[in-house]
């Protein structure tokens, strides 16, 4: 028995120096340090009775013992208030302590009066000693303490269990454990032998259990928490989790923004707060700080997540809501001014982007006019100058050259001849043989090219392509004989383009050559006229040609039909142009025969006179533009501005006036069956 009760004081006094030394003083529970001190001495106590001599030593002892008795139980009932959250009335607070204190009091005058013992002595079981008494009167009173205590604890609990969802369940069902085995240990006292005292090892169980509850507290103290992590902040949120993410409590603030949390219960994870529900989810175990953006709908939150730490140990995590509500209004206002800032921008650029590609497409159709331009003043080479563009911009790509210099490569295949506009007509459309002063004639093209195309800003090599495009690989060619590499790129490539259209293009002598005779003098042209390794592109793109698409398209033949009521007037075109054999002229009396030509055949060009009998030029040009897009040129004696207004919104493309000149007819109806062949 003296084993047993000095293991007991012995481990008590552990409990009550573990809650001393052990704890951060700044956390310790003064409930929790009385409890372990009441519980300390009773302990004590049990081991001084034990080991007392004399009936006097034992009544001092037995007093000892019960300060465990008459305080343990209002201590305790105050310790399950601050647990729980019950508000103790400190009138209530004070008469029960009162009422205890008298009691004590009671315990207190035993050796001096009948009060609370009438009768005492001391007895020995073994080695230890024992007091057998009788009890006095005061004694109920002590009685109406353990029972009245154990009645107000279970009550308190029971109902945390119930009704309060901020109480930790943890820490409910240890003090229900705790409250449980005194009142079993109480009764069980009872029945056994009044020499063995249970409750002084029901003293130590206790002690542990208390010690793990107080070190719960420490977690799910709010305050204490947040003063330890953070500057303390009225206006800021603060809620706990522990490391599981299950939810401890939170202050106030938090409440506020997110009312529904005072729904949720200790120990359990939060539910029916989607938007709380998102933070949790994105807090990560690291022992880092993240920062989480919240808004509800009138506030913006940073979030920032914290680890919560007690004796060195994660015991969880503070989520601290900051509000920045303005911060957020200034940057969303600035946001606004930056967007309509970039709107400002982009129309700009957007402008600046039209204009530029206004430019873009104007400079298109300004080279193009131009080379087209040079092609008219041969009627035998129609589009050469776009083939050529064609050829040299499929030969770039082939040779991994980017989008940019395959566009400036075919800008410059289109105006590699613009230095023909030099050269007289009759020389370039000489059906025979060119003497030796018309061949030096021909050869200044290149050179006159140059100096017409070096003043175009941004595009130097174009004019150096046209300068250059008539060299030789071997140093044979034209103007300044230039060898191998020495000859600039864009102009090998032209070089090898221009050559192959100019075999795969009708002449006034000869028609288009045919393939293999192309493709072998190609070859036969490698190293010497040719760049080879271009020429081998050449020669690739002419293997991969198995229909011969890669040639002048036309057959040098277009049909005209000449419409007007008068027949001189069509004998008179085809007077003019008889001397044009690629122009075939086909006649018509009246707009009603001219749609039926239209019916049986197709036209490159359709000349109508305006005022004929029964359906007049205008009534006719409105039913052949519901057959065909063909170009219509109305033959007038109406010399006015309006009459071309007019004539262009029925869908005219050219008017002409009487008498007929006869070279205009020609430069019409060329440029009219030419120009639109090339669009």
């Amino acid at each position: 028995m003296i084993a047993y009760y000095s293991i007991t004081a012995i481990l008590a006094v552990i409990n009550l120096l573990i809650i001393v030394f052990v704890f951060d003083n700044k956390k310790v529970n003064c409930l929790f340090l009385m409890l372990m001190l009441i519980m300390a001495a009773a302990n004590g106590g049990f081991l001084a009775l034990a080991l007392s001599e004399t009936a006097e030593t034992a009544v001092l002892a037995n007093k000892i013992i019960y300060i465990g008795g008459c305080f343990t139980s209002p201590v305790l009932i105050s310790l399950i208030c601050s647990v729980c959250n019950f508000r103790f009335n400190k009138w209530l607070k004070i008469l029960m302590y009162a009422y205890c204190f008298i009691v004590y009091g009671m315990v207190l005058t035993v050796g001096y009066n009948d009060i609370f013992y009438t009768e005492y002595h001391i007895e020995k079981n073994g080695s230890a000693a024992f007091l057998a008494n009788e009890y006095g009167p005061g004694h109920n009173m002590f009685k109406i303490i353990l029972y009245g205590a154990i009645i107000i604890q279970i009550s308190l609990l029971v109902y945390s269990l119930i009704k309060k969802r901020s109480v930790s369940r943890k820490n409910l069902k240890l003090l229900i454990t705790l409250e449980i085995m005194n009142v079993a240990a109480f009764f069980i006292g009872k029945l056994i032998s009044s020499d063995f005292e249970i409750m002084s090892v029901m003293y130590v169980l206790d002690g542990w259990i208390l010690l793990f509850i107080h070190h719960r507290v420490c977690i799910y103290n709010i305050e204490d928490n947040v003063s330890s992590s953070f500057a303390k902040q009225e206006k800021n949120g603060y809620i706990l989790f522990d490391n599981k993410l299950n939810y401890l409590g939170c202050n106030k603030t938090a409440e506020t923004i997110f009312p529904e949390i005072t729904e949720c219960y200790v120990d359990l994870p939060v539910t029916n707060i989607p938007s709380l529900e998102k933070i949790i989810k994105k807090i990560s175990d690291t022992d880092k700080e993240n920062i989480i953006t919240f808004k509800t709908d009138n506030k913006h939150f940073e979030c920032h997540v914290s680890r919560m730490h007690h004796n060195e140990k994660n015991l969880g995590y503070i989520i601290e809501f900051v509000e920045d509500t303005e911060k957020w209004k200034n940057i969303k206002i600035l946001s606004n001014h930056n967007s309509a800032l970039e709107e400002k921008v982009k129309e700009q650029t957007d402008e600046l982007r039209a204009k530029e590609e206004t430019i873009e497409e104007l400079f298109i159709q300004t080279v193009t006019a131009l080379s087209e331009a040079v092609d008219a003043k041969d009627r035998y080479t129609s589009g050469h100058s776009k083939r050529v563009a064609e050829y040299s911009r499929m030969i770039a790509e082939r040779m991994g050259k980017s989008k940019a210099e395959q566009e400036e490569i075919y800008r410059a295949g289109l105006l590699h001849d613009v230095g023909k506009i030099r050269i007289p007509v009759d020389i370039i459309n000489k059906a025979g043989k060119l003497t030796d002063e018309e061949y030096n004639i021909i050869k200044i093209h290149p050179v006159t090219g140059y100096h017409i195309l070096r003043g175009i800003s941004g595009s130097s090599l174009i004019a150096i392509s046209a300068k250059y495009h008539h060299e030789r690989y071997d140093g044979k060619g034209y103007p300044n004989g230039l060898v191998g590499e020495n000859i600039p790129e864009y102009a090998r490539i032209l070089g090898v383009a221009d050559s192959y259209d100019a075999m795969t293009s009708n002449r006034s002598y000869r028609k288009a050559l045919p393939q293999n005779i192309v493709r072998e003098e190609i070859e036969k042209g490698k190293g010497t006229q040719f760049d080879p390794v271009i020429a081998d592109i050449m020669l690739e793109m002419i293997d991969e040609d198995k229909d011969y698409k890669m040639q002048q398209a036309d057959d040098m033949h277009r049909k005209i039909l000449t419409v007007d009521d008068e027949p001189i007037n069509n004998k008179i075109i085809a007077f003019i142009m008889k001397d044009e054999p690629m122009y075939e002229i086909v006649s018509a009396e009246s707009g009603s025969k001219a749609l039926e030509a239209l019916d049986k055949d197709t036209f490159d060009l359709i000349m109508l006179d305006v005022r004929m009998p029964e359906m007049d030029g205008l009534e006719t040009l409105k039913h052949i533009r519901e057959k065909t897009n063909t170009p219509v040129i109305l033959m007038t004696g109406d010399k006015t501005l309006e009459a071309s207004t007019e004539f262009a919104a029925l869908g005219c493309d050219d008017f002409i006036t009487k008498p007929f000149l006869p070279l205009l007819i020609k430069e019409v109806v060329h440029n009219m069956t030419e120009r639109t062949n090339l669009r």
